[in-house]
């Protein structure tokens, strides 16, 4: 993605280009297009280009009208051709850059323009008559947008290391670690106190030294769509998937497609494949990218995609992830610096590996197949469709489902309908942290802000009148967005990567049709199965297995216990006053020993976060003819009182 970003001075300040030049330095290897700034006033923008569709060559930014309005944009408007019609651009004119669209909405409509741009973007828009900066994300959030407002000051980046320019990376957030250990969202956070993400699907409004937030697209829908036969949602799904698929992957530059085994990936390439073999069929197709992980048993990736690579006649780029090979040593300062913990001493290598493979393809840009479990039923429950029957008090259709899912399901029609009431009774309370779910290492203040932060919630509001399934949708489609790759970052490889899962209009078309249309007793994924039969292999969509990485994380605990025992003794997660590292160490003692995996989850995250503190401080952990050694700024510290008997 491009890299865009700014400065706002109080009044009477202005801001100059060598600031911007300065920010710019720290981004110029994320984006090699260029360097566009733009200083005017109190008002500074900069743009990095990341040349990845046609339309994005057109652009010239930063873009100031005569009025003195300025406007940056990274992205992809799926819908200029309706804008143009509708802002009564010169039809013939394809050649209108799509800034300049965005620029001419926002004085027709104002505010409100976000809530019509289709596509991957995010803006920053100044409007100068008003002395008032808005920043803004699409409704999936797919470009990153962060801001630190200090008073009058503020800066906004696409990207951390503009913070870090600026001294803002120094201090770790507390309530960020509280998220982050207790495995909770960490939403709007960074690990930088006073340093935010633009939340998805809203639009910040800042007007001297106040902040307001307002979202321009609703996760929670009001209506439904209703057809009269299946094939009318089969027909309507393929269009939108179909539709969304040929967004992603038009001309510009080098695609790479992610290929596991699973239906998500395998089914966007396939629709790639069909789109470009009906138009002409000797086309060129899509190269693609699968991992696998032989140490897995329930994750053998290998005879599912070679599947697909059989059917379409190409082979794609094969890489090992395994959990096993993970390292423990934190990244050396010398070879990247990750702004965001979850990297570890192989990350670099493994990035390396990666463009060695590649070669000089010189791709920019990855589809994922994330989102589609969640949004197209793959975990087959009937809660939320029983729950819609019993709060809208249709009790025959309640017991005649709730029947047929005790028998696919092996349940008594009891523990369906007790199942469904107590998950509607959830769906509707005050959201907060689960007590069980608190990892018993925290520290006191820690625990406090991990309740507090658990009630902080921006999927819950608006619940009001909404059924079971509405608000279930909604709470899926903000876990949905924890989990995106472009949220952390790779050190030498940043390419854009696209979803057509998260495709708004194929979104708002899966959060209206009827929760029955998407699961069946017995039938997960069924619309999709149904829809994609004839472009998707059928080992592929009638595949039962579900994938749980379970044994690589625990092997990978239990191989080095001993050694994460040794980096915990002398803690920078504890000497931050994050963790107790005696309880850790219960904790990672229970879950070696194979007696309780509650904890594997959260135990990796508190390891990650304590190599990331490492990396940032110095440290480094080595193996050393069996004694654990660690080494702070010169000196080394034999931790051989660690070492198991």
């Amino acid at each position: 993605m491009s890299v865009i970003f700014g400065i706002r001075r109080p009044q009477g300040e202005i801001v100059n280009e060598e600031e911007l030049l300065h920010l710019a330095a720290n981004t110029e290897r994320y984006a090699p297009d260029g360097t566009y700034i733009r200083a005017q006033g109190r008002i500074g923008m900069g743009f990095q280009p990341y040349h990845t569709t046609v339309r994005s060559r057109m652009e010239a930014q930063p873009v100031v009208d005569r009025r003195g309005n300025m406007l940056v944009f990274d992205g992809r408007l799926d819908n200029h051709e309706k804008l143009r019609r509708e802002l009564g651009f010169i039809p013939a004119n394809d050649n209108d850059a799509d800034s300049e669209l965005l620029l001419a909405a926002f004085l027709r409509w104002g505010k409100v323009c976000f809530s019509r741009f289709l596509g991957d973007w995010a803006i920053a828009f100044w409007s100068a008559k008003d002395q008032t900066l808005y920043l803004a994300r699409d409704h999936a959030g797919t470009r990153t947008l962060y801001f630190q407002s200090n008073g009058a000051n503020l800066l906004w980046s696409t990207y951390l290391e503009q913070f870090a320019a600026m001294g803002s990376a120094g201090a770790i957030s507390e309530q960020y670690a509280a998220c982050y250990l207790g495995s909770l969202s960490t939403g709007d956070l960074t690990p930088y106190p006073g340093v935010l993400a633009v939340p998805p699907a809203h639009y910040l409004v800042i007007h001297q030294d106040k902040v307001r937030i307002e979202p321009h697209w609703q996760w929670m829908a009001h209506d439904k769509i209703r057809y009269n036969t299946d094939e009318e949602y089969e027909r309507h799904f393929f269009s939108l998937f179909q539709k969304a698929v040929e967004r992603r992957s038009g001309p510009g530059a080098p695609i790479l497609a992610e290929l596991s085994g699973g239906m998500d990936s395998t089914t966007i390439v396939c629709m790639s494949d069909y789109i470009r073999r009906s138009e002409n069929p000797g086309a060129e197709l899509l190269d693609t990218l699968s991992y696998y992980d032989d140490a897995e048993p329930n994750a053998n990736e290998r005879p599912y995609f070679s599947i697909t690579e059989a059917r379409r006649g190409k082979l794609g780029i094969h890489i090992e992830a395994s959990y096993v090979d993970r390292g423990l040593e934190p990244v050396d300062p010398a070879r990247g610096v990750y702004l965001l913990p979850g990297a570890d001493s192989t990350t670099v290598g493994r990035e390396t590996d990666f463009l060695r493979q590649i070669g000089d393809k010189n791709y920019r840009v990855i589809l994922s197949g994330l989102g589609g479990d969640e949004l197209l039923g793959g975990v087959p429950t009937p809660s939320p469709e029983l729950a819609g029957h019993l709060v809208a008090g249709k009790l025959k259709l309640l017991l005649s489902q709730a029947a047929a899912w005790c028998i696919s399901n092996r349940t008594t029609i009891w523990e369906e309908l007790f199942g469904s009431a107590k998950f509607a009774a959830d769906l509707y309370r005050r959201p907060h942290a689960d007590r069980k779910a608190l990892p018993p290492w925290l520290t006191p203040r820690l625990r406090k802000l991990y309740f507090e932060l658990g009630r902080r919630d921006i999927a819950s509001g608006r619940c009001l009148g909404l059924p079971p399934s509405a608000i279930a949708n909604g709470r899926c489609w903000w876990v949905i967005l924890e989990t995106l790759p472009h949220r952390v970052p790779e050190f030498l490889f940043r390419p854009e990567y696209r979803y057509p899962y998260l495709d708004r209009d194929l979104v708002d078309f899966l959060f209206r049709v009827p929760r029955e249309q998407l699961v069946r007793p017995g039938r997960k994924r069924s619309l999709m199965r149904r829809a994609v039969k004839d472009i998707v292999p059928t080992e592929i969509l009638e595949n039962r297995r579900k994938l749980f990485y379970i044994k690589g994380p625990l092997t990978w605990l239990q191989v080095n216990k001993e050694q994460i025992e040794a980096m915990f003794a002398d803690s920078c997660t504890a000497e931050y006053g994050f963790i107790e590292p005696k309880a850790l160490c219960t904790a990672l003692e229970t879950t070696t020993r194979g007696v309780d995996p509650t904890w594997c989850r959260a135990l990796m995250n508190t390891i990650s976060f304590e190599l990331w503190l490492n990396s940032r401080n110095g440290r480094r952990l080595h193996v050393r003819s069996n004694k654990f050694v660690l080494q702070h700024e010169g000196a080394s510290k034999i931790r051989a009182d660690q070492i198991a008997s």
